[in-house]
Formats: structure tokens, sequence, C-alpha cells
């Protein structure tokens, strides 16, 4: 993965394609633009590893555009099992930074994109600088983690 600036991230969408991601809904203009100026952007090629199982959990991403395949390690043989394919306006990682544990899996680009990285810190400062956009930021996040957990409900349901 190679980090951009946001002045390339910038030239490559046009205005406002961000404020229409699912994550960003409803963030000010202002809020949106600290969260992409202060977190870290990357541009990402297929095969990319975004991270892999026993790693820290200390952030999350965003992705802009493109698409990651989160797998995880079956006990019994260690095989790579794919649970979800996250996209454009989605996170992944989140629930491993907000539960205090270590990645539980591997993350890897399936499509060519762009991605956000928002620390556990810039996470914080959001809370402090902008308190009314990070309620609405976790209503985001929460929304999105309802989905994921009817999504693998039905998984589960399908399974059995």
């Amino acid at each position: 993965m190679k980090v951009i600036s946001f002045a390339e991230l910038d030239k490559q969408f046009p205005q406002g394609f961000c404020q229409h991601l699912s994550m960003f809904g409803a963030l000010s203009q202002e809020s949106l633009g600290f969260l992409l100026q202060q977190g870290t952007l990357y541009r990402a090629e297929v095969g990319d590893q975004l991270f892999k199982l026993g790693d820290s959990s200390d952030h999350f991403f965003v992705i802009i555009d493109g698409s990651v395949r989160f797998y995880q390690h079956r006990d019994n043989d260690g095989e790579l099992v794919p649970l979800r394919l996250y996209k454009a306006g989605e996170q992944i990682g989140f629930v491993g930074m907000i539960g205090l544990h270590q990645r539980r899996g591997d993350a890897v680009i399936e499509t060519e994109g762009h991605l956000l990285e928002i620390s556990s810190a810039l996470f914080h400062k959001l809370c402090e600088q902008y308190p009314e956009m990070f309620m609405i930021f976790l209503i985001n996040i929460t929304r999105e983690m309802s989905r994921e957990i009817s999504h693998l409900d039905q998984m589960y349901a399908d399974k059995h």
C-alpha cells in the first residue's frame, strides 16, 4: 500500500464524493475534512495485506473505493476462510480497536482502491473537536455493525 496525500485523493474524486459514503453520511464538511486530512490515506493494489492475524488493533479503515476481503483462520487446520467482502463506504477493523483485542483474521485488498486509516488517537480527537459529528460517526459505525451482525446471522443459519 502506498501512502498518499489529501491533495492526491482530492484530485481522484469529484467534490463531495466522500460525503456520499455511508460511513461519512451526515458528517459536516469540516469534520470530514478533519478526518481525511489528519488520518492516513492509502492507495492499495490487489493482494496488498491490510492487516493479519495477531496485529495490533489500534486503528481501523474506511474504504473510500475498492474492496477488502476478510478471512479467519479455521481452528482445526489453519485454513483461511473468507468471511466477508467489505466495499466502498464501509469500515473494517473497528471491532478490534474498540474491543481492545488483536486482529482476529487477515484483511486483503480484493479490488484496488483508496482507504482512510483512523487511529484510536484520531478517533479520540474527533470526539474532542467535533462532539456532535462524533456521535453521528458512531451512529454510522453502529448501523454498519448491525448490518454485519445480520449478515453473519444469515450465514450461520444457511450453514445449519
